[in-house]
């Protein structure tokens, strides 16, 4: 699956979460930043706390993913 898509998924999930996607993840709260993705320096936007989980949805259901 392409890195945009992944991205578009990840922002759903994260303003599902009630939070803006292109604001700092930061520390608080019950989301916090456990890991760096690398290419990013300072604060990582809050869509990467849902990265992970957008790669494995993309995996998981494909012909889903593929119309998003």
């Amino acid at each position: 699956m392409d890195e945009e898509r992944i991205k578009r998924i990840a922002r759903a999930m994260c303003r599902a979460a009630r939070l803006d996607p292109d604001k700092p993840a930061g520390n608080k709260g019950p989301y916090t930043m456990s890991m760096r993705e690398p290419g990013y320096e300072g604060p990582q936007p809050a869509w990467m706390l849902f990265r992970k989980e957008a790669a494995l949805f993309a995996d998981r259901h494909r012909d889903v993913a593929g119309r998003l």
